[in-house]
């Protein structure tokens, strides 16, 4: 491969190049085939590793990318026409499944036939939300809880602005603590193949500066290396939420142009890890439902949860801005679209204040049901244990009892500021149940401690 900086072709060159790749179209190819332009001559020779497979460059050529599935993630099918630099006709077509970025970061492919295209003039933002504002139940401040975020090496923008979206929920939304969330992205940085350091200055979703704090570079090593990381601060109580949003191959998940990890290679990595509560992952990629049964049979947690976008043999869909299936799950749990307005429908179908991630990937799988492409997967170990699995941290007996507690100390300085007649009949069966709750739980609390001094009673006379 040179280092020397790729000639420019002449603009009557590119004019014969766009002529001869449109008229290799069909009536039925023509409308549903983009066509994207190289601006540039590729050295023959020249090689691009596009993770699967490499394409060396049989001559000196101008590259026409055609998208024969426009709107998907990668893989999936794609042709690379190649072009003589001396006068524009087609000289090779090579097959591939994944676009130029992904052998040459930042190649900018023009496209010059895209019927498809549903480019949006800009976001439709709400308003920029103060995150730091958004008040959190003191039981949310000490918990148990951790995250894990992938995007590739070769991953596009609209993954990265997935997993923005993603940590803002978490940290924000849900509580989790900045400390326990671990962001495996690009390069070691916040960037992508297809876009600008200026343009992944501020997040689509409300045009403030990225918050995510990168971990580190998304590699295979790391991948394994953080999840080692995360497993030795948890216990038996602890949760753990992974979500990966990139590109996917028939082989597996993408690291870069030329790795992956296989759905056996992360079975390999889930089995390193100690034992622990809660495990939910959910994943975005083409090709991801080969990685459910990996999660249930080798996780070391006593409940799993997973969801996909696509099964293991179809591709996922990509928006402009984010990929609708991973962007519907987390506006499930975020109760409020990624521009902070109402969604479609109330995804906490049971009334209980909370979504859980089965009714998270139900949501999900209804928003996907008008977009192209996807078909949700979904399993979990013990069966039905999702609509039990919470992101949100349960409060503790003692938060319980002490918000209960404030709650009587209120009623209690009202009543004696504020006289009031006798309740009717149905309030003071009300109340007579209430006092009645109490008095059990207080005997049962009252139990429990005689029975935890017995214990210790017991130990103490052992040691002497």
């Amino acid at each position: 491969m040179s280092n020397e900086e790729p000639q420019v072709p002449s603009k009557k060159l590119l004019e014969a190049v766009r002529a001869e790749a449109f008229a290799t179209l069909t009536p039925r190819t023509a409308a549903s085939t983009h066509l994207g332009l190289v601006r540039r001559i590729y050295q023959k020779d020249h090689v691009l590793r596009l993770v699967d497979r490499e394409i060396r460059v049989p001559a000196d050529s101008i590259l026409v990318f055609e998208d024969q599935v426009p709107g998907a993630n990668f893989a999936h099918p794609c042709r690379y026409l190649f072009h003589s630099s001396t006068n524009g006709q087609l000289v090779h077509v090579e097959d591939a499944s994944f676009p130029p970025q992904v052998a040459d970061p930042q190649t900018d492919v023009e496209n010059f036939h895209a019927p498809l295209n549903k480019v949006p003039p800009g976001p439709a933002v709400y308003g920029a939300v103060d995150w730091s504002k958004i008040p959190l139940h003191p039981w949310l401040l000490d918990d148990n809880r951790y995250a894990l975020l992938w995007t590739s090496q070769i991953t596009f923008r609209r993954h990265v602005e997935d997993v923005e979206f993603a940590y803002r929920v978490l940290r924000h939304r849900l509580g989790f603590p900045a400390q326990n969330i671990y962001v495996l992205c690009y390069d070691g940085s916040i960037g992508a193949t297809d876009a600008t350091a200026a343009e992944m200055a501020t997040w689509v979703g409300d045009g403030t500066a990225y918050q995510m704090d990168v971990t580190s570079s998304a590699t295979k090593a790391n991948l394994q290396s953080t999840l080692m990381t995360i497993s030795g601060r948890m216990n038996g109580e602890s949760l753990l939420f992974v979500h990966t949003n990139n590109h996917g191959a028939e082989a597996g998940l993408c690291v870069d142009n030329s790795t992956v990890v296989t759905p056996a290679e992360w079975g390999t990595m889930l089995d390193g890890m100690a034992p622990f509560g809660t495990f939910v992952v959910t994943m975005e990629q083409c090709f991801s439902g080969a990685f459910l049964q990996p999660t249930l049979d080798h996780s070391k947690a006593s409940r799993t949860s997973f969801a996909s976008a696509v099964p293991a043999d179809k591709y996922s869909y990509g928006e402009y801005h984010f990929d609708g299936w991973a962007r519907a799950w987390l506006e499930a749990v975020n109760a409020a679209t990624v521009y902070g307005a109402t969604l479609m429908h109330q995804p906490d179908t049971n009334g209980n204040g909370r979504v859980s991630v089965r009714e998270a990937f139900d949501y999900s799988d209804a928003y996907d049901a008008e977009l192209p492409l996807d078909d949700p997967q979904y399993g979990d170990e013990p069966v039905g244990c999702g609509a039990n699995i919470y992101l949100t941290k349960p409060p503790s007996l003692v938060d319980i009892i002490k918000a209960i507690t404030a709650k009587y100390v209120a009623i209690d300085k009202t009543v004696i500021k504020h006289p009031i007649p006798d309740p009717p009949p149905e309030w003071a069966s009300e109340l007579l149940a209430s006092l009645s709750t109490a008095e059990a739980l207080a005997d049962r609390l009252d139990a429990a401690a005689r029975a935890e001094a017995k214990v210790l009673s017991a130990k103490e006379k052992a040691r002497v």
